[in-house]
């Protein structure tokens, strides 16, 4: 099935949900005003459809927007009856809880909760109907493809598994394979011609699409192939080899109104990215006024018992290798770079990052802060300027980039951070390669609630005292 085709499913599916979670309401007002009726003193009387209305714009969107975040829109092949019901429920329970907390904080405490409880019970039925029996029969709709396959008989095996597939079967219809003349056509797969009579099959046979494999086929070819089913209105699909990787997603853009394929290996959702910034503002923002008496407190203590400025400032690397100002409370003695030299043979840490455990440059105060990690704290002001975010790969030292391995420097596609995966898997324990293939694993996984966890694990790691 094609991904515009699960986007359609996706869509639709959303759609038909919303007005499922309204007629539920309906439906849960409708049995709370029965129930009022039937025992008077025990339900509360709720004008229901008209003053509070309000209610609908309330519960619509985050029912939608938990369904989307619970993965039901992702998968609608091959998944259990039970399974699916599970996975509503899950998603209905976790609306009901944030619409719990939602009348909490905003005090609408005229509504009565039973309401949204008869309503979670309602809706988690409807949804999970609408899902198994349904759906599969929307999927029936969609129209079955006749898909005549043409160029390189070596390319055809990962798909031929995939057309073969029963999830995918019903969805198309392969008439053949075109190979070049002479080179046989893939076994099991039909041969109406070879790519000589290219123009003559497509008005000889009914054909919805041509999936084109043009490995050692020239440009001009193909691009004549393209420009025929333009012509005639038949979908071209196109599958050079060059598009296989490991790593980067390809998606279809375009620059001065000139197609072009885009190559990605960083975070995609622009509203999730957008979310993680704006909380980062506003949490760094909330714990710099929190914490301003602690913040106060280290800087006098650290004048008090060491000669040299609080704060340390050093240049560091962050996203595609931007450079910073990072700050941290000083927590070694003020000519600590320039003894760094005389400490070299000491490392450690392998690869290029400097680290001592029993470092002779940290100060009694700035070994009790590096434990706890409260050296840190300055960044929260990087953090609100932009410079880092609360979650992300560390920020290294510029030198150091300059030494890593092409394969670590995947490590600068997203904002430096606070606190990575590292910092909750083993810290300082841990050596260096692990430690690149940590924050690639946060790249590669980046989600919002990925952040979220690795923000609540932090607290512990920092409870634990590990840090040096």
């Amino acid at each position: 099935m094609l991904r515009r085709s699960y986007r359609f499913q996706s869509e639709l599916a959303a759609f038909l949900d919303a007005i499922l979670v309204c007629a539920t309401l309906l439906a849960a007002l409708v049995t709370h005003k029965l129930l009022a009726w039937l025992f008077p003193g025990t339900f509360a009387i709720f004008d229901m459809f008209w003053s509070n209305s309000w209610l609908y714009v309330l519960v619509v969107p985050v029912w939608g927007f938990v369904l989307d975040f619970s993965g039901v829109y992702r998968q609608f092949l091959g998944l259990a009856p039970g399974r699916i019901f599970r996975r509503i429920a899950r998603a209905g329970l976790l609306s009901l809880a944030v619409l719990l907390g939602l009348l909490y904080v905003l005090k609408l405490h005229m509504v009565p909760r039973t309401i949204l409880g008869i309503h979670c019970f309602y809706a988690i039925a409807a949804v999970g109907l609408r899902a198994v029996y349904l759906q599969p029969f929307l999927l029936r709709l969609e129209s079955r493809r006749r898909l005549l396959l043409v160029g390189d008989p070596a390319r055809v095996g990962p798909l031929r598994a995939w057309l073969e597939h029963p999830d995918n079967v019903r969805f198309f219809e392969v008439l053949g394979f075109l190979p070049p003349a002479g080179v046989p056509p893939p076994a099991g797969f039909a041969a109406p011609g070879t790519l000589d009579d290219f123009a003559a099959i497509l008005h000889a046979t009914v054909v919805d699409a041509v999936l084109m494999m043009p490995d050692g086929i020239s440009t001009s070819q193909v691009g004549q192939w393209i420009r025929q089913c333009e012509i005639e209105g038949i979908e071209a699909w196109l599958l050079p080899e060059f598009l296989r990787t490991e790593l980067a997603e390809v998606s279809l853009d375009e620059l001065a109104g000139e197609p072009m394929l885009l190559f990605s290996t960083t975070a995609k959702s622009s509203w999730a990215l957008m979310f993680k910034r704006l909380l980062d503002i506003a949490l760094s923002a909330l714990a710099l006024v929190v914490l301003s008496p602690v913040l106060l407190g280290i800087w006098i203590a650290i004048r008090a018992t060491s000669p040299g400025p609080a704060l340390f400032v050093q240049r560091r690397s962050t996203l595609r290798g931007r450079t910073f100002d990072m700050l941290k409370f000083r927590t070694m003695v003020a000519n600590a770079e320039e003894i760094r030299a005389d400490l070299a043979d000491r490392n450690e840490v392998s690869g290029p990052v400097f680290k001592i455990k029993d470092d002779p440059r940290v100060t009694p105060l700035g070994r009790w802060l590096r434990r706890y990690s409260l050296d840190e704290l300055p960044q929260l002001w990087n953090v609100f300027k932009g410079d880092m975010a609360i979650v992300g790969p560390r920020p290294p030292i510029p030198a150091e980039v300059d030494k890593y391995e092409p394969w670590q420097r995947r490590r600068l596609s997203m904002r430096s951070g606070c606190t990575c995966l590292w910092q909750i898997g083993g810290r300082n324990e841990l050596g260096f390669d692990e430690w690149m293939r940590l924050d690639l694993k946060y790249i590669d996984a980046w989600s919002l609630g990925l952040d979220f966890r690795i923000m609540l694990k932090t607290f512990g790691a920092i409870f634990r005292g590990t840090g040096y």
